[in-house]
């Protein structure tokens, strides 16, 4: 059937001129302004910048932050998930809507909600004895608050599009719940729980508005991307943005190709 639909679409050559036009729009929207970063950045420009101690542990810093924040999206967002794609109850949209709430504040209003919860000197904060403020713990939870949505949105579109009736056979034949969303649920669901973690590790990386307000020290890259701007200029700026998307791009790269073998 689908060979059939993309002869067809073949055969249109006027409906596949109009939309390839204007995906090429979107394509060189996108493109333009990667490619005067690389070229405002110049090669010289992105070797300085990779021999910088500074940029390079902003950008480690980054990645095991982010890596630690999309983990603990996911491991505590199945769950949740889980209850949202199988259970119907009232508040069910409410609690969805909390969900994405995050990805329409700006973030720097997020920031400010973070500090004020689990700033040290609160009452979370002194009762657990933790400081979000300038701290590892606050980039993560900055990054864990703006990343989390991703996450718990993917593995709920994982658990959904499993046939039910496959985990009321386990049922049936004696397995447990547990046994089930641990052995049936889980599994089936695991490439939209992957994608959801890159996606939230994805954004992760890339939040600053948060972490500027919560932590801006220890500096993670995104932090440092504007330092640089504010104090050394549009092209030190270029450099080390150019140098965090290498990284980037190939860790992403590596991970998916990872994710489909």
């Amino acid at each position: 059937m689908k060979l059939e639909y993309d002869h067809l679409l073949l055969r249109s050559k006027g409906f596949l001129i109009t939309v390839s036009a204007v995906a090429s729009i979107v394509i060189l929207f996108l493109l333009i302004p990667l490619a005067f970063l690389i070229t405002i950045a110049g090669w010289e420009g992105i070797v300085e910048t990779s021999a910088s101690k500074e940029a390079l542990s902003s950008i480690l810093l980054s990645f095991e932050a982010g890596v630690i924040a999309a983990t603990l999206s996911v491991l505590f967002g199945i769950p949740l998930a889980y209850i949202l794609a199988r259970l119907s109850f009232r508040g069910k949209g409410i609690i969805s809507g909390l969900i994405d709430l995050p990805l329409v504040i700006p973030h720097t209003v997020a920031g400010i909600a973070i500090l004020l919860a689990y700033n040290s000197r609160g009452p979370i904060g002194s009762l657990l004895g933790i400081g979000v403020e300038d701290s590892l713990l606050g980039v993560i939870a900055a990054m864990s608050f703006v990343s989390a949505p991703f996450a718990i949105n993917f593995a709920r579109e994982g658990f959904e599009a499993i046939d039910v009736s496959l985990e009321n056979v386990a049922r049936s034949v004696g397995a447990n719940a547990f046994k089930v969303f641990f052995t049936i649920s889980i599994p089936l669901a695991m490439r939209s729980i992957i994608v959801g973690w890159l996606m939230a590790l994805a954004r992760a990386i890339s939040e600053v508005g948060a972490i500027m307000i919560v932590a801006y020290h220890p500096i993670v890259s995104s932090v440092l991307v504007y330092e640089w701007f504010t104090t050394r200029g549009l092209k030190a700026a270029a450099g080390l943005s150019t140098l965090l998307l290498i990284f980037s791009l190939l860790v992403l790269i590596g991970l998916r190709a990872l994710h489909r073998k």
